[in-house]
């Protein structure tokens, strides 16, 4: 089985590294809204409060671009009603926009089940073929797009973060995406269950590493100090 999990050492410190590349000269300000474009999938709206332009799934595009709260939970509401055919970037898109109206604690969970939801399909699929190379672009590109915002608040706590990973892995082995299993794509392994079985418990198996990494304390000091530096906490922590 072929998986491109990065080793649990580097996916601990996938929360900071990002932030390195964005650093801000002060002041910092908190990031209340994400002005992230992934053309021509996604493209936030030019001033505070906007409505951003969203083509993801014409199932959920037309609530996902409004500005109410209740038409973003309308939107999740559907995606956990019938979340077997739901593309990871459309799950990454309903975090951003439920980070974007202030519901932080439920866009890390929504973000981490869209990241785990491709890896598990990568690790099934043959990305690298013609039929699956433009997914596998487009979904990468909203993980690092969303990601250094989604990590910095999430690991504003490192229980809380470990709590919503958990709870992402077990949604995505409750909830196998249905294209997996399409045997007219190309896939690694002829046993496709096997192996996503496999790749939930190798995402389980990296959580578990990275909880006994942050057992000490010298870990916690480094990412801490990472954080600090970059100002994670005035961006994120609020």
């Amino acid at each position: 089985m072929r998986i491109r999990l990065v080793p649990f050492v580097q996916a601990l410190l996938a929360a900071v590294l990002p932030l390195l590349a964005q650093a801000q000269e002060p002041p910092v300000r908190p990031v209340a809204q994400l002005g992230i474009d992934v053309l021509p999938y996604y493209q936030a709206g030019t001033t505070f409060g906007a409505a951003p332009k969203v083509a993801v799934d014409p199932a959920y595009d037309a609530l996902l671009s409004s500005t109410r709260l209740a038409d973003i939970r309308r939107a999740g509401d559907g995606i956990a009603a019938k979340p077997e055919r739901v593309k990871p970037e459309t799950l990454i898109v309903l975090a951003m926009r439920l980070y974007d109206l202030g519901q932080r604690d439920d866009a890390v969970f929504w973000y981490y089940a869209g990241r785990d939801r491709f890896l598990t399909m990568e690790s099934v699929l043959d990305m690298r073929s013609l039929r699956l190379l433009k997914s596998a672009e487009v979904a990468d590109a909203f993980l690092r797009a969303a990601g250094p915002a989604m990590d910095g608040y999430a690991w504003c706590s490192i229980a809380h973060q470990a709590e919503r990973e958990d709870r992402a892995i077990a949604w995505v082995a409750a909830h196998p995406y249905q294209p997996i299993g399409d045997t007219d794509l190309p896939a690694f392994a002829d046993d496709r269950n096997a192996a996503l079985v496999a790749a939930v418990v190798h995402l389980r198996e990296a959580a578990a590493k990275k909880k006994a990494l942050l057992d000490d304390p010298a870990t916690v000091a480094r990412i801490e100090a990472a954080r600090a530096k970059w100002h994670a906490h005035e961006r994120f922590c609020w």
